[in-house]
C-alpha cells in the first residue's frame, strides 16, 4: 500500500490540481476525515473543511459535537409508561400481546436513530454513541423486553458521547439494562453473581490478561446490593440487606462498593490504554496498534481526567492517522454504509423503518447486538453473502430516488399506501381504485422477497416495506387494493411450501390522514384466506376501506406538516404505534426532518468528485487500488453513480 501511494502522490496532485492553500486540506484528506470520523462524505461537508487544515478541521468537528438529539425522540417515549413491573405476573396470553408492543417500539427507535444518524450536523455523535453502544454492551432480549430503560441507556451514550469515560463507567455501574443483562440484579452477600464484574474488567476497562481471577471475585462482592426495584418498572435500586460489607481488596487497594470499583479502575494505566486502543481500530486500523501511539492517546485521556474529547484529538492529528497506509483500510460497518448514502447521495428517505431490517440482514442489528462481546466487525462484516447483500441493499436505496419525490408538490393530491410482498416465480401485482370503480394504479411490487431463494419470511419486521403513492384526481371515498395473481409452490414431503406469493398492506393515508388497513373489509373466494387479518393478502383478495365512513367515525391520525410541530412525534411512515400490535399512525414525511439539513442530490455528491475519481477501479474516495465492478462508459450521471455504487472500494473508508 505505501508504495502504492508513493506512486500515486495523491496528495500533491490534488493540491495542486485544486489550487489549494499549502494549510488547507486536499480533498482527498478532508474525505478521509470525515469517512473515518461520520458517515459518507457529503459536498456540503467538503466545502466545509476545505479552506481549514488538519487541526483547525478536527477542532471544528469536536467542538460541533452534541449532548441531544436533532430530532424529536419517538412519541412512545412522552407518553404513560407500560407496567413492566406487571410483566413477571401476567398469563401467557396477555405475555404475547405485550412483547409484541414492546418489540414495536424497539422497532420505532431503532429506525429513529438511523434518521438522526442521517439528519445529525454532527456525525462524529452519532459515531461515538454507536462506538460506546458496542463497548458497554447490553442486548433488547436480555432486559425484559423494557425498551424505555434501554432508551435512557441511549441517551447516556449520546451525552457522554465525546465527554467522560468516568461519567460513562459510573452510570453504567448503576444502569439498570446493564445490571439485568450481566445479571447484578441477583448478586447479593453470600451468593455473589461475578458476571458483570468479570466483563466490567475484561470488556469495559482493563482488557484480558490484566487482572487476576481474585480481583473479578471481589469485585463482584463490592458491586453486591446494586439491583432492580419492580415497582419503579425495573429502574436502580441499591439495598443495604443485599450488599456485602466485609472487607474487599482489589489491586491491593480497598473498595467498600461500586463507586471504590469505578474509581479503582480508573486509577490504573491500563484502562486509558484499553480504551485508546479500541478508539484506534474503530477510526484508524484493525492492526495492532503502535505503543506509542497508544501511550500518547491514553496520556491525553488521563490527564484531562478521563475526558474523550483531547484522547480523540490526539488520535485525529497524529501521523498514523493520516498516514497513506491506514487509509481506506476499514470495512464500513452495515450501519455506516448505509447512512453513509443516504447522507452521500440525499436520497430521499421514504420508508426509515426499512433501514433497521436492511441493518439486520447485513448483520448489525441495533440495540441487540449478539453477545456481550458486541460486534466484532473488521472482515467478519464481509462474506460472499453479505456482499450480494449490501450491493442488492444498495441497489434498493438508489431506486427510492423515483419511488416517491422528497417533497410532494404544493397542492398535489396523492393517496399512499405502505407495502411488502412475497415473490414466487414472479412479483404480487395490485389494482388500486378509489370510489368503486376508478382506477389509480396497476403496480407488480418488484421489490417483494423472493420466498422460493429465501424462504417465507413470518416476521413482518424482516420483509421489504416501501411507501408507494400515486396521483388522485378527485376526492376519495373509498379505496380498493385488489391482489390476483395469487400462486404457491405445492408442500414437500413434510407439508411445507417452499415458496409463495402473497401482498401485504399496513396502511393507506388519503387527505392528510392515515388508516391501518386492519380498519378494512377483505374480501376472498378461498376459504382458506376468509379468517386472515384485513392487509393480508394471503390468497387472492381485495381490501376495501370506506374511507367516508372511517372518516365520519373520527377514525385514522393526521399526518403532522414537520419535524417542528409534530411535538415529540417523530415516527416514521408506518412505524409501529405504542402499545398496539400494528400500525395505526404516519406522522411527517421523515424528509420534512432530514432533507432539510442533509440538502443534497446524487448529482452533487458526483459533482463534487474530481474528474479522474468518477472512474470506478481509480479508488476514487478511499484510494484503494481495488478492481471495479462496472465502468459506465456511456458516461451518463446514472450508470456513473451505479458504478461507483458497487465498486469495492465503496465498503471501504
Amino acid at each position: 500500500m505505501a508504495k502504492f501511494w508513493a506512486k500515486m502522490c495523491i496528495a500533491a496532485t490534488l493540491a495542486a490540481a485544486l489550487s489549494l492553500p499549502a494549510s488547507a486540506l486536499p480533498l482527498d484528506e478532508a474525505r478521509h476525515l470525515l469517512q473515518r470520523t461520520g458517515f459518507g462524505a457529503s459536498p456540503a461537508e467538503l466545502a466545509k473543511l476545505g479552506p481549514l487544515d488538519r487541526a483547525a478541521a478536527v477542532d471544528l468537528l469536536l467542538a460541533e459535537t452534541r449532548k441531544a438529539p436533532t430530532l424529536p425522540p419517538p412519541a412512545f417515549l412522552a407518553e404513560a409508561w407500560p407496567r413492566y413491573r406487571d410483566f413477571p405476573d401476567m398469563r401467557e396470553e396477555e405475555r404475547q400481546p405485550f412483547i409484541q408492543a414492546r418489540r414495536d417500539e424497539l422497532q420505532t427507535l431503532k429506525a429513529w436513530w438511523y434518521a438522526e444518524m442521517i439528519a445529525t450536523p454532527s456525525p462524529l455523535t452519532e459515531r461515538m454513541a454507536l462506538f460506546w453502544h458496542n463497548h458497554f454492551v447490553s442486548n433488547f432480549d436480555g432486559v425484559g423486553f423494557n425498551v424505555h430503560r434501554i432508551w435512557n441507556q441511549h441517551a447516556l451514550f449520546r451525552r457522554e458521547a465525546t465527554g467522560s469515560f468516568e461519567a460513562l463507567l459510573r452510570e453504567i455501574l448503576r444502569d439498570p439494562i446493564m445490571l439485568r443483562y450481566l445479571d447484578n440484579h441477583t448478586n447479593r452477600k453470600g451468593r455473589p453473581n461475578e458476571n458483570l464484574a468479570r466483563e466490567l474488567l475484561e470488556l469495559f476497562t482493563l482488557g484480558e490478561g490484566h487482572y487476576a481471577e481474585a480481583d473479578i471475585k471481589e469485585t463482584a462482592r463490592a458491586l453486591t446490593g446494586r439491583t432492580l426495584e419492580r415497582t419503579t418498572d425495573f429502574g436502580y435500586r441499591f439495598v443495604q440487606g443485599m450488599h456485602d460489607e466485609s472487607s474487599k481488596r482489589i489491586f491491593g487497594v480497598r473498595a467498600d462498593d461500586g463507586d471504590d470499583v469505578a474509581r479503582i479502575l480508573l486509577a490504573q494505566k491500563r484502562t486509558a490504554e484499553f480504551v485508546a486502543e479500541k478508539l484506534w481500530r474503530e477510526f484508524v486500523s484493525s492492526e495492532a496498534p503502535p505503543a506509542a501511539e497508544i501511550a500518547a492517546v491514553a496520556d491525553a485521556i488521563r490527564g484531562s481526567g478521563y475526558q474523550i474529547k483531547p484522547g480523540l484529538r490526539q488520535l485525529l492529528l497524529s501521523d498514523a492517522f493520516w498516514a497513506p497506509a491506514n487509509r481506506g483500510n476499514l470495512i464500513k460497518s452495515p450501519v455506516a454504509m448505509i447512512v453513509g448514502a443516504y447522507r452521500d447521495l440525499g436520497l430521499p428517505v421514504v420508508d426509515l423503518q426499512a433501514l433497521p431490517v436492511h441493518g439486520r440482514r447485513l448483520g448489525q442489528d441495533l440495540f441487540e447486538p449478539p453477545n456481550v462481546k458486541g460486534w466484532p466487525g473488521g472482515s467478519l462484516w464481509i462474506t460472499p453473502a453479505s456482499l450480494v447483500a449490501r450491493y442488492d441493499i444498495l441497489g434498493r436505496l438508489l431506486d427510492t430516488r423515483g419511488l416517491v419525490p422528497a417533497r410532494p408538490a404544493d397542492g398535489a393530491k396523492t393517496i399512499s399506501l405502505r407495502v411488502a410482498g412475497d415473490a414466487y416465480r414472479g412479483a404480487p401485482r395490485m389494482v388500486v381504485k378509489i370510489n368503486g370503480d376508478h382506477v389509480v394504479a396497476a403496480r407488480d411490487i418488484e421489490f417483494a422477497t423472493d420466498s422460493a431463494k429465501f424462504g417465507n419470511l413470518p416476521d413482518r419486521n424482516d420483509w421489504v416495506w416501501r411507501v408507494l403513492s400515486f396521483p388522485v384526481d378527485r376526492p376519495v371515498a373509498a379505496i380498493s387494493i385488489a391482489f390476483d395473481n395469487d400462486a404457491a409452490a405445492p408442500a414437500d414431503a413434510n407439508g411445507v411450501k417452499r415458496g409463495d406469493r402473497n401482498l401485504f398492506v399496513e396502511w393507506i393515508e388519503v387527505e392528510g390522514r392515515v388508516y391501518p388497513a386492519r380498519e378494512g373489509r377483505q374480501e376472498t373466494s378461498n376459504p382458506n384466506c376468509r379468517n386472515q387479518r384485513p392487509g393480508d393478502l394471503y390468497c387472492n383478495a381485495t381490501l376495501t376501506l370506506d374511507i367516508a365512513a372511517l372518516k365520519a367515525a373520527g377514525k385514522g391520525r393526521p399526518v403532522g406538516m414537520d419535524a417542528e410541530a409534530m411535538n415529540g412525534n417523530m415516527m416514521a411512515p408506518g412505524m409501529m404505534a405504542p402499545n398496539t400490535m400494528a400500525s395505526s399512525r404516519r406522522p411527517a414525511d421523515p424528509t420534512a426532518g432530514i432533507d432539510r439539513k442533509v440538502n443534497l442530490s446524487a448529482e452533487a455528491w458526483l459533482t463534487s468528485l474530481p474528474a479522474d475519481w468518477q472512474t470506478p477501479g481509480r479508488t476514487w474516495h478511499s484510494l484503494m487500488p481495488l478492481p471495479p465492478v462496472g465502468r459506465g462508459a456511456d458516461g451518463d450521471a446514472e450508470s456513473r453513480l451505479r458504478s461507483l455504487l458497487f465498486d469495492p472500494a465503496y465498503q471501504l473508508m
